[in-house]
Order: C-alpha cells, then structure tokens, then sequence
C-alpha cells in the first residue's frame, strides 16, 4: 500500500506521519518492522513489493525496476545512487529495508511485544497496558493482541486472536483479520467507523492480513477465504460488537475509536451493537491491466441513529458494491474505483501517477456525495468534489515540490484552492526544508504558513535538528497564530538510540493549533497536538543488547498554561 500523503510531501517520519487528523496507520508499521527482518531482494523486488517501503514514492518504486530492466541488476545497494533522483540520504533511510540478496532469511517464529504507559502520578487506574503476541510457523501465523485502556478496569478490556493460514494462492483467516482490497473507498484498513476518511490514494494491496490494531470498531471477525480459478477471489464474514453505546430511544453515541470510556454511563452501556458483514471480492488481470468489484452487505442490531456522526448516520441494513480499475505500465500507473453506498449515494476516486526525467507527478480527483458512508472505508462530511496534482523536481542541487489541491463544497457552494511548496537541500552534513503554504476559500485567504526544517549530522552517530513553524488562520474576527520552535538531538550507536527534544508553542485559539509528529515507542504513531501557551519535551532511549532482545523507554512533559502533564512508557520487544 503506498500512500501519496500531500500534506507534506517530505519523504521522512515528518511527511509520512503527521497529519492533522486520527489515522490508524498500524499497517504501514507492520510493513516497516517486516521488512526490518525480511529486506527486499532490490534484483528481484516488484514495484508492488517495493511500495510497502513507505520512504518511498511510487514513482520512485518505478524507477529501480526500470534502472534494473535497463542495467540487468545491482551489485550493491550502493548502486541506487545512479538513480536520477536517489541520493545518500534516500539512501540511508530505505537501507535497512533493501539487501541484495546471498541467503535465504525468515522472520522470527516467534514475535510478542509488551508495553505499559502512564501518566504521573499513576493510580486510579490511569495505567495502560499492551500485548502482541504473534508465532509463525511457515504457513501458520497465529496472533493475539491484548490492550487495556486508561480507566478500564479489566486487564483485558480489549483483545483479538486469529489465525491466518497462507498457501502461497490460497490464504484462510479465522478470528479477528483485515482486508486490504482497494484504493480505500469501500475496504481498506485506513478506513475506520464514523471517522471522516479525507483523501489518500492506495495502490499496494495486500489482500487477506492479520489485524493487529487496537482500535475496536476497525478490521473483521470471523472468516475469509482468498484463492484463485479462473479468477482471483475473497469471500469473508464477519459478526463483531462495536464499542459504542446506544440508550433506550435507539440514539448511539461514544463511537471512539480508541475504545476509551471516561463515564460510567458509557461503561455500562458499551458493546450493544452488533455489527455483521458479508461479502466478497472478486479480480481479474489481464497483462498490465487489473479489474475487480467488491460487495458486502451490512446489517446493525438492533438499527440506530449515530447521534456522533456529522451526517446522523442511520444504521440499519444496507448493501454496498464497488467497482476498481488499474492500469501498470513502466512509468505510470493509473486507476480508479466507484462505489455506491448506503443510501445509493456513489461516489469515487481516480488518479494518474507517473515520471519524466527529473519529474515525478500525481494528479488525482474525488468526488463523494454527503451522507456517502461505507463502515469499512470513506464517510463523506459534505458534498466533496476536488482534486490534487503534486510535482516534484530533483536537478541535482535541490529538490522541488509544489501541490495545488482544489476542494468544491458543492452545498455550501464554495471552493478552497490550496498550493504547498516544497523547497529541501541536502548533502552529508546539513539537510535543509521549507515549506511554504496558503489556502483560499472563493478567493479570500483563509489558511496560511511556514516551516523550516534543518538536521545537521557532524558525524553518522549524531544529529541535531531544528523546527520553526508559524500558522495562520483567517476567520471573521481576525487572524489567529500559531508558533512552534524545537531542538532535537540524537545519538545512535551501534544497538544504544537516544533522543531528546524541546519546544515551545504559543496558538491563539484551537483553530490555530499544531500537529507535530514524535518518535514513540515501537508500534506507536504520536502526532503531538499543542495549542494555548506553553513548552513540550521529551527524552528517548532504545537498547537492543541481544538480537532477540529490545528495550525502550520514553518520557515526556508538556506544559500549557495551567495544566502540566507528565507521561512515562516501557516497552519489550521480544524475536525468536
């Protein structure tokens, strides 16, 4: 699964991570802790394979097989550097993914992962607990994943076990798994229950997966067979309780994805709603060109109105299909996918991503009608018709980037035109971005601001980085800012990691506020929120003193106005 994410368009932590919503991105983990123990061969890899690196973009996917068509193989990893393109920081960051390979190597039979997280002081239930435990055995993979949220009171406030069987054509999941089928519209794991999906194009697709998130309303339970004849196909089933509440008049509310309850009303009344699902999806490829359709029927017991969704969905009983299209060829990709939803609402995306020398270019469009809901993929807040094109150029010297995104709120009847610039300079010792940004809302500015990124590396143990960013927001009152500054420093040496950051932020309003991406323990995505007056810091430390063997701690403070918060985590990572 690649995701184009246009937010930033950087091809580090920062671009990939932090957006400015909640996004469950447990998959592009799983990718990356993969491939740390199984690289991909680059002689061999496709460019489907190579997408699950999430440094790097389909474009440049493209470009290795085409290098390698061109040259007949790599000697070294080394030889990706004569790449239009490719430098050495590219480099460094997709290294521990790609290998060339002399061996056969297998991941761990066994993989299970502990961690605890509280805020300080603890008591009162305050702790958070997590458990993955995971054994493969060639075809077998058996999982099961235990969490406990702040303030529930049972060890095992949350947990999903399943195994999934994998015969290479043929795969079988029974328990808890996922479906990673499509662009995103109707089955995708970024899709999440009455969360608002905004557009991110998807072209890596797994298939049959364990589901290993712990968010409650997301992924299936039950079972689901893939294999081929004639076609390539997936039936599944799925029967679930959703962690939601829902009172005596039929109203629904508490749909977090989290799983926290903070009352004891949402306590008692919690996993009500049954939730079941059945369906298929079916494929054909035919040389470059891949055709599928996707159908499942959805039906809620006993029906509800979600009282927290913006568009008080009615969940009831209702049919969804869907229809993809994709087209490979060397030096673009283009596909597509409309689906009708509840309702009959139908609604699609469609995108065309590709590369000239020094140029790399997407160009996308949506179009999703209001109350356009599928529980497993998009829910459309308004009437969305828009599109993205993103370009980038890399000379030599420097590399350029620009997005223009426009957006029309057909009921509202009002457009937003957005334009990103992406400026970054690099070499061994000093790494340089900015970004520049400004949105408009029929033709009056509503949104703009900057960032400055710069990493100074004096030796390949150490770095030390510093951000600036300013943000402001036009309303009818006025403009509202927001500031952050922070310095960082990392060590890494050999199996020791440490890092440490400070910062300081000053927002006039929520409006104003900013997201910034921090590393986390292993398996957590932080896109820290600030707003109000105040300063952030944290300190970092990873050892791994044996091969099988990882610890790693983290505590961090944040201080806002009158409130100070402290939190301290531990975490094991065990391989066998």
């Amino acid at each position: 699964m690649i995701l184009l994410f246009f937010l930033f368009g950087f091809t580090d932590e920062i671009g990939i991570f932090e957006i400015e919503e909640s996004k469950d991105l447990e998959i592009i983990l799983q990718d990356i802790e993969y491939l740390q123990q199984v690289p991909l061969d680059i002689n061999t890899a496709s460019v489907e394979q190579l997408s699950m690196i999430p440094y790097l973009s389909l474009s440049e996917c493209m470009k290795i097989v085409e290098y390698r068509k061109e040259s007949g193989g790599f000697d070294s990893v080394q030889d990706l550097l004569r790449i239009p393109g490719f430098d050495l920081f590219l480099l460094q960051k997709i290294k521990p993914y790609i290998t060339i390979k002399m061996k056969i190597r297998k991941p761990g039979k066994f993989r299970s992962r502990l961690r605890f997280k509280s805020r300080l002081p603890g008591g009162d239930g305050a702790e958070e607990y997590y458990t993955k435990s995971e054994f493969y055995n060639g075809q077998y993979d058996v999982f099961l994943v235990t969490e406990k949220d702040p303030y529930e009171s049972s060890f095992f406030d949350y947990y999903a076990a399943g195994i999934l069987i994998d015969e290479g054509i043929r795969r079988f999941a029974l328990g808890k798994y996922n479906l990673d089928l499509d662009p995103g519209v109707v089955l995708s794991p970024l899709g999440s229950f009455f969360n608002a999906m905004d557009f991110r194009l998807i072209n890596q697709e797994r298939g049959l997966i364990p589901y290993t998130s712990v968010l409650e309303n997301n992924g299936f339970f039950g079972a689901a067979l893939s294999d081929s004849f004639l076609v390539r196909f997936t039936a599944f089933y799925s029967n679930q309780k959703l962690d939601g509440r829902i009172d005596s008049t039929g109203f629904a509310r508490s749909f977090d994805e989290t799983g926290d309850h903070t009352d004891s009303l949402s306590l008692s009344r919690k996993d009500r709603i049954n939730e079941e699902i059945f369906g298929y999806d079916v494929r054909y490829r035919f040389s470059n060109l891949l055709l599928s359709n996707k159908s499942y029927l959805c039906r809620y017991t006993p029906p509800f109105v979600c009282a927290d969704s913006f568009n008080d969905f009615y969940g009831d009983e209702f049919f969804i299909s869907g229809l993809e299209m994709k087209y490979i060829e060397d030096f673009f990709v283009v596909f597509s996918e409309v689906a009708r939803s509840h309702r009959n609402q139908t609604g699609g995306i469609f995108g065309f991503i590709g590369y000239l020398p020094y140029v790399d270019f997407n160009l996308a469009g949506k179009y999703f009608p209001a109350g356009f809901y599928s529980p497993k993929g998009v829910e459309a807040r308004e009437d969305y018709l828009g599109g993205v094109l993103d370009m980038a150029a890399s000379p030599g010297f420097i590399k350029i980037g620009t997005t223009l995104t426009l957006d029309n709120d057909i009921d509202d009847d009002s457009v937003r035109y957005g334009i990103k610039l992406n400026i970054e300079k690099r070499n061994s010792l000093v790494r340089l971005k900015m970004q520049f940004r400004v949105r408009f809302r029929e033709r009056v500015k509503d949104l703009s601001g900057s960032r400055v990124f710069l990493r100074i590396t004096p030796n390949k143990f150490i770095f030390f980085d510093v951000r600036l960013e300013e943000k402001y927001v036009d309303t009818e009152t006025g403009t509202e800012k927001g500031l952050l500054g922070a310095l960082e420093m990392g060590v890494e040496y050999r199996r020791v990691k440490l890092r440490g950051r400070y910062g300081r932020f000053d927002t006039d309003s929520y409006d104003a506020r900013i997201f910034a991406y921090e590393i986390d323990l292993p398996g957590v995505i932080n896109n820290r929120m600030l707003y109000q007056k105040g300063d952030y810091g944290f300190v970092y430390m990873s050892v791994k003193p044996t091969d099988f063997l990882k610890f790693t701690l983290k505590y961090c403070v944040v201080t806002r106005d009158t409130v100070f918060s402290r939190q301290f985590g531990c975490q094991c990572d065990i391989t066998w």
